[in-house]
């Protein structure tokens, strides 16, 4: 560090292109955690990769006296300027997104003690060139080495910031020197020093006073040295390079009422989107409060599986994301990738990838998922040639693909996006889209064969039909098992249930199987059940108007895999359902058994758990039939002015 003194002041360099509060660089971040933490948490991924070590990340939570912050009072003057031009723009009424915008700035300047939210990393820190990088969007220093490719990802970091006021000191090494450099961004509104002098900037920079050289010159003339006093020990704390990043007028993540602390938040973020780093020892992440009365009250950390699998242990049965946004990664997959990280069997891969699977019971309704991470960030589980739909052969499974270096690695970036979640084809040329298409599918070829196929759904050849003579001797082509249509059946045993309407005929025996007289309702239903078991439970939606009397007459088949193209279609299996119980409290018995069982109508959702005669063999394979039945109408008696109308 210099020991010279130096003097430095927050500077608003001119504009010719006047703006509001309303920054539509930070319209993304509302404040919520997950964007804040996760790029801070992908930054230092990167610099500690390539800075050539495992990164070590602490976030802490920690009050100063407002005059302590750099730049205070520049900071104060401009936002009265500004505030000023913004009268004058709007009539003194300004939009809701603009009062909102000053109502926190104002919150926070009215008290004397400020909260900073401090991210301090260990990797290899910002020299002048990424310094004017991070400041500036659309520049990012990363290259090919890093998940960052936009240069806007410095803007998320304002979403933790009321005053939208974050500062940045850090080591780093010049020629085997280890050199320091101090600068910080706000971003306020467009304001004048007179009322006819030049517009200056709403972004602000904390530069040295008097430089000679333009600002964003890829030097060290523009930047201080010497950090702020209070952030002085945790740059000191560096046992070589690192940066810390201080977030100013900290919001607390706009939490409401019964939300979990801060330091929770960014626990879970961490191990929601970093599980691969963190189970893979490359990354840990430390929390702490160190405001007031919370002062040592609230540690924690991160740095084995154990330790994600207990932040994730409270929402592993949600299956939306914290903040409602589609694309985000939900408690119930990050819970599910982060089991198969853990106790899950490794598959052979090219160098730089990683694949782990585990096996899903079919019985708990879950469904098949890859997870892909690349270089120990979540991006995707639902990647082209990797769904669900990819793998109708398999029992259900759990994989993690997690890409760290090579060709498919440097492609799903290339497809990810700003915000490095998702995969879009589009985003690519036509070549690359194509052997993105194609890794992706080596991919899913390799998880085929480690996973095998479903027993219930091997292929087989019929009898007879081996093979074809002609030219050329060649084996048949193997086709599926094929399914009959509902109500197959060869049996001629007698169904209690229903009558044969015809004209005075003595009743018939009907087919085992085959329903009696009705119509078909509009209704969906998901079906659960273990192998062996002989309760089956039916989640149903009942989607039509039920009319008085109306009643549902409830079958349980186990499909066959025939279909009716078959000469002779193999019959689905009728089971024998002695009784079912509905979610009302409502039940019907059977003493022996039946295959039918009538339960009155009704609009909506319900649930209803069968009881079978005989344990379940193949859960998989049942499913669920309704009939509408109307009750009987009883003929009535026609009395004597019936016979005199008649008459």
């Amino acid at each position: 560090m210099r020991a010279m003194a130096e003097r430095a002041s927050l500077q608003f360099l001119k504009t010719h292109r006047p703006v509001g509060f309303t920054s539509g660089e930070l319209a993304t971040f509302d404040g919520s955690a997950e964007p804040v933490v996760r790029e801070l948490l992908q930054n230092s991924l990167d610099a500690a990769d390539q800075a050539n070590r495992s990164a070590d990340v602490h976030f802490e939570i920690r009050e100063v006296s407002n005059v302590e912050l750099p730049g205070w009072k520049d900071y104060t003057q401009a936002l009265s300027r500004a505030k000023c031009e913004r009268n004058g723009w709007n009539n003194g009424e300004p939009s809701h997104d603009e009062k909102t915008v000053l109502d926190r700035i104002d919150d926070m300047c009215d008290r004397e003690r400020l909260p900073l939210l401090l991210c301090v990393d260990n990797g290899h820190g910002l020299n002048p060139r990424r310094m004017d990088a991070l400041l500036t969007p659309g520049n990012t220093s990363k290259g090919d080495q890093g998940a960052g490719s936009f240069g806007l990802g410095h803007h998320a970091a304002f979403g933790a910031s009321s005053l939208r006021y974050v500062l940045y000191c850090s080591k780093y090494r010049d020629d085997g020197r280890v050199e320091t450099i101090v600068s910080g961004h706000a971003i306020l509104a467009t304001h004048r020093m007179e009322p006819m002098s030049p517009w200056l900037a709403a972004d602000g920079y904390w530069f040295l006073d008097g430089h000679t050289g333009a600002a964003f010159n890829n030097s060290a003339e523009s930047y201080a040295r010497t950090p702020p006093a209070f952030l002085l020990p945790y740059l000191d704390s560096l046992e070589d390079t690192g940066t810390v990043v201080c977030m100013a007028g900290f919001n607390d993540f706009n939490r409401d009422e019964g939300e979990p602390s801060s330091v929770e938040m960014i626990c879970r973020v961490a191990a929601m989107n970093f599980s691969e780093a963190i189970c893979s020892s490359r990354m840990t992440v430390s929390v702490s409060d160190r405001r007031g009365e919370a002062q040592n009250s609230m540690d924690l950390s991160l740095s084995t599986a154990n330790d994600v699998e207990a932040s994730l242990r409270v929402v592993r049965e949600r299956r939306r994301a914290a903040d409602g946004k589609a694309g985000h990664i939900t408690g119930s997959t990050a819970y599910s990738a982060l089991l198969t990280l853990r106790d899950g069997e490794s598959i052979e891969a090219p160098e730089g990838i990683v694949i782990k699977w585990r096996r899903l019971d079919p019985s708990d309704s879950a469904q098949t998922q890859v997870h892909v991470y690349r270089r120990g960030m979540w991006i995707t589980s639902r990647a082209e040639n990797l769904l669900k739909s990819n793998f109708s052969m398999q029992e259900p499974f759990d994989a993690v693909l997690a890409l760290n270096e090579g060709t498919l690695e440097a492609l799903v970036r290339a497809a990810e996006g700003p915000e490095h979640r998702g995969l879009d084809m589009r985003r690519l040329v036509g070549a690359d889209r194509k052997r993105l298409r194609q890794g992706l599918r080596g991919i899913a070829d390799l998880l085929k064969e480690a996973v095998g196929e479903r027993d219930d759904l091997q292929e087989y050849a019929p009898p007879g039909f081996a093979e074809l003579e002609g030219q050329v001797r060649r084996a048949a082509e193997k086709v599926r098992r094929p399914r009959a249509p509902a109500g197959g059946g060869s049996s001629e045993d007698r169904v209690n249930r229903g009558k044969n309407p015809t004209n005075g005929e003595t009743n018939k025996p009907r087919r085992r199987g085959t329903p009696t007289a009705g119509s078909m309702p509009r209704y969906r239903s998901s079906l659960r059940a273990g192998r062996g078991e002989r309760v089956v439970t039916v989640h149903l939606a009942y989607d039509e108007e039920v009319a008085d009397g109306v009643q549902i007459g409830v079958r349980l088949r186990s499909a066959s895999g025939a279909d009716g193209s078959c000469e002779s279609p193999l019959p689905d299996k009728y089971l024998q359902i002695v009784s079912v119980e509905d979610d009302e409290g409502c039940t019907t018995r059977e003493s022996s058994g039946t295959l039918e069982v009538l339960l009155p109508a009704r609009a909506g959702r319900r649930v209803l758990n069968l009881m079978l005669e005989q344990p379940v063999d193949a859960p998989r394979l049942l499913e669920l039939d309704l009939v509408r039945r109307r009750p009987p109408v009883e003929p009535s008696t026609p009395d004597e002015d019936d016979f005199d109308r008649l008459a």
